[in-house]
């Protein structure tokens, strides 16, 4: 509107250019534009006329009325609003609420609402230049309030009426004055549909009645086919309207000299069966409203009139029925209404349920059903079935007058007159409480039955679940089994190629000691070649660990004291970023495990839970005695049994179920790339496995983790210390020229064990299978001094050998050099006669000199018996 406002040429009228307006009225227009509520102007003496964008759909398709005098705005309205102009002009402004307007907007008349207000604007003197309008139209909120209490009133003017004809009378009367008619009437159509007949209609003042039969064509074809439509048939003058011919204009006017009409017909069963008529004397153009109004009096007419009707018919019905009913005293029948109330009530319904005839006319059906079913709506359901289907049985439980209850079968079914319009209900009951009583007799005893029955299903049930828990239990110990075998097997490879690489730093730190010396950049990358081999080789003993074939010194110990004596490598370990504590039971049991391993192990727990905890969280590290009696849920779990259990719990961020399900396969980890090998927990559960134990963990995400390590219980306790670290070889050269056997199916292996071998003053022989090695032994005889053997060969493995070996030379001292084991083969040799590759230059010697030096008795290899 702005642009509007800009672009007029306000030359031709009493405001001049745009230029030349005062301060005043351009302060009021610019408010009047930013303004969402509808607001005009009138300035200067003509009260010249300026709006915004609000204010101009109320003015609809008039001429536009900008620049124009206010007065010429709306002149139909001048009765109105010239006094109220005349108000403002004085400097007093006028409010209106609601005030009703008859106003050519669309090229016609038109009632309209607003809530009004027009007050005084000032210049800049202070004097009253003209004036300002707000208006909110409110028509359609005043035609809502005015419809809704139309419909209020119309309902309790029909709520009671049972004769049809009284009906059409109330409802032509209030329609008629609300829409301030001449005539309306309700017709109905007969059969044939060519007539139709208006029994009873509204007139205002000397208007002629319609009441009587008439000829349905008299209105033409086409008005005919329209009405068959459904569609409201809108008539503002017959003579003007081109669906009228001339002849049914004609016969329109010979009504009384009607000269607009509105038709509403009711077309039911695709045929028109009836509708409603409103008739003006004078041309009327008809609105929305009036035939939204005149449609829903039509609608409800007929329904009130159809009630009516069917309340008459099922009244007729029910005396004749009555004659009939109170002679039959063997069953409860009652008659209904369509809203469910009684209307007839036999002998044999009184007899049955105690209620006597004059106390439930007109009560609702529903006092005889029980409250919970009242309360599931059961008597509508029925009465909606039996609608709709014909019929509508039933077998249940009702309620007598002294609050027992009887079981009844129940037949309910609809009553229609000869047209098929439903006019109410009949319904019969009989009393089948004894036939019920024995049913749900027989019924007990099936269902007693039935449960014995699933009894016996959900034990098998739980046998099934049982045996399919076992299965894969099974499953899950052959997986990590199998798991433990390619471990081992990798480990085994994998200690070789440390050896080699161990044992040729060591060889290269003797050769070449001046260039090491003078260089000290090649001593830093050895001491970097011989820290990754360490490395290297500690991951192998994990894996060795995981897949039990680790070389474990079971002893009585108590933990106890094991766990006391780590508190301060566990709280430099802890780095001060968790809190330790130690709950340790008094009378902790022994347990039979190897003391070097389990500091391992609750070593690495703790580490683990120091990751996984928030900085200031707590870490606690419990043992307990433990007497299992369950067996193992999992397989990682321990049997039946007494244990010794120590336990690290953190308050950390727990496990997922996925997780936790891999919690123990090698290589698995949730930290970092780099921070973590995915062996700590692999290791922990093959120790315990290995030990005759088991792992357990106790774990909620977002609370923590507790992981449990049951040892088993030993007789009694020994003390324990950490072992010396072991000596260098004492010699720097073996005496004498000692021979040595070295069997190894590995070349690298064997060249660099003889190299070292050989370095110390050793004779070397080497051979590179179980096969080769017999016969050196049976070529060389007593020329060699000892057996240094490779345990996991291809062929014979070094048990196989080292037996043939004691067959032809009982004394014979063997050494197995192994980075794989059945430790079970080694059950009576000790640890001084196993090097555990890789193996560091003076464990070697060290264990050489050792067998080379003792006295034979007990040297030689023993087989087990």
């Amino acid at each position: 509107m702005a642009g509007q406002l800009r672009a007029f040429d306000w030359a031709t009228t009493p405001l001049g250019p745009l230029k030349d307006w005062p301060g005043s009225l351009r302060t009021l227009v610019a408010m009047m534009l930013e303004s969402e509520l509808p607001i005009a102007l009138g300035w200067g003496p003509e009260l010249t006329c300026l709006y915004n964008d609000a204010y101009r759909p109320l003015l609809g398709s008039r001429p536009e009325a900008l620049g124009r005098p206010f007065r010429e705005v709306w002149p139909e309205a001048r009765k109105l609003t010239e006094p109220v102009i005349q108000q403002a002009l004085l400097g007093k402004p006028s409010c209106f609420r609601d005030a009703r307007f008859m106003l050519e907007r669309h090229g016609y008349p038109e009632r309209a609402y607003f809530d009004y207000w027009i007050g005084p604007v000032r210049d800049e003197s202070g004097g009253v230049a003209g004036l300002i309008n707000q208006a909110i139209e409110t028509t359609q909120r005043v035609l809502a309030e005015r419809r809704q209490r139309f419909r209020s009133r119309l309902s309790d003017a029909l709520r009671d009426l049972a004769d049809p004809r009284a009906v059409m009378a109330a409802a032509a009367r209030r329609l008629g004055r609300h829409l301030h008619a001449d005539r309306v009437g309700y017709a109905e159509l007969d059969e044939s549909g060519e007539y139709f007949t208006v029994e009873r209609d509204w007139v205002n003042g000397d208007m002629p009645s319609s009441v009587g039969r008439h000829r349905l064509d008299e209105f033409g074809p086409d008005l005919v086919a329209e009405a068959l439509t459904g569609a409201a048939l809108r008539i503002t003058d017959p003579f003007e309207d081109p669906r009228v011919g001339e002849q049914a204009a004609e016969a329109h006017h010979a009504l009384g000299g009607l000269r607009a009409s509105l038709t509403v017909p009711l077309v039911k069963g695709g045929r028109l069966a009836a509708f409603l008529s409103v008739q003006q004397r004078k041309p009327r153009r008809w609105t929305d409203e009036d035939e939204a109004i005149a449609r829903e009096v039509a609608e409800r007419t007929w329904a009130a009139v159809e009630r009516a009707r069917a309340e008459a018919a099922l009244r007729a019905t029910n005396n004749r029925l009555k004659l009939i009913l109170e002679s039959t005293t063997g069953y409860g029948i009652l008659t209904m209404d369509l809203e469910g109330r009684i209307t007839l009530w036999n002998p044999g319904a009184e007899r049955l349920m105690g209620w006597r005839e004059e106390e439930v006319l007109g009560q609702p059906a529903a006092i005889f059903f029980t409250p919970e079913e009242r309360a599931r709506g059961i008597p509508q359901l029925e009465m909606r079935r039996a609608a709709e289907t014909g019929r509508a049985v039933d077998d249940r439980e009702h309620l007598r007058k002294d609050g027992s209850r009887f079981f009844a079968s129940g037949l309910l079914m609809p009553l229609r007159n000869g047209g098929g319009r439903l006019l109410g209900y009949l319904k019969v009951l009989r009393d089948r409480t004894l036939e019920h009583q024995a049913r749900e007799a027989l019924e007990r005893g099936v269902a007693e039955r039935t449960a014995e029955l699933a009894a016996a299903n959900r034990q098998l049930l739980a046998q099934i679940e049982e045996r399919e828990r076992v299965e894969a239990t099974l499953r899950q110990m052959q997986r990590l089994e199998a798991v433990g075998q390619l471990t081992s097997g990798v480990a085994h490879d994998f200690n070789n190629l440390l050896t080699v690489i161990t044992g040729n730093i060591g060889i290269l730190e003797r050769v070449c000691a001046d260039k090491i010396d003078a260089d000290p950049r090649i001593r830093q990358r050895l001491t970097f070649m011989k820290d990754a081999a360490s490395r290297g080789a500690k991951l192998t003993a994990q894996l060795l660990a995981f897949s039990r074939r680790q070389r474990l010194e079971a002893k009585a110990v108590d933990l106890n004291g094991i766990v006391v004596g780590m508190r301060d490598l566990l709280q430099s370990s802890m780095g001060g970023s968790v809190q330790l504590s130690m709950k340790l039971h008094p009378g902790l049991w022994p347990a039979l495990v190897d003391p070097t391993q389990i500091e391992l192990v609750i070593l690495n727990l703790a580490i683990n839970a120091r990751d996984a905890s928030p900085v200031g969280g707590d870490l606690i590290v419990e043992t307990a005695n433990v007497a299992l009696r369950e067996p193992a849920s999992r397989p990682e779990e321990p049997g039946p049994g007494d244990y010794v259990m120590v336990a690290v719990t953190d308050h950390g961020s727990g496990m997922t179920p996925e997780v936790l399900a891999r919690a123990f396969e090698p290589f698995f980890t949730t930290k970092e790339v780099g921070k973590g090998s995915g062996l700590g927990l692999a290791q922990v559960y093959g120790f315990a496995k290995q030990s005759g134990g088991g792992v357990r963990i106790d774990t909620r995400l977002g609370e923590g983790s507790s992981i449990k390590v049951y040892l088993p219980r030993a007789e009694s306790a020994e003390s324990y210390a950490q072992d010396a670290s072991p000596a260098a070889a004492r010699e720097e050269h073996g005496p004498g020229r000692q021979r040595i056997l070295l069997v190894d199916d590995d070349t690298d292996v064997r060249e660099v064990t003889a190299a070292i071998l050989a370095e110390r003053g050793y004779e070397v022989i080497e051979a590179g299978s179980g096969g080769s090695a017999l016969d050196v032994l049976d070529r060389e005889g007593a020329g060699v001094d000892l057996v240094l053997m490779d345990y996991a060969m291809p062929g014979m493995n070094g048990s196989e050998v080292a037996r043939e070996a004691h067959a032809k030379r009982p004394s014979l001292p063997v050494l197995f050099i192994t980075g794989y084991a059945d430790f079970a083969a080694f059950k009576e040799v000790g640890d001084e006669r196993i090097v555990s590759k890789p193996f560091s230059e003076e464990d070697l010697l060290g264990k050489v000199q050792a067998a080379l030096g003792a006295d034979h008795e007990g040297i030689g290899w023993q087989p087990r018996a």
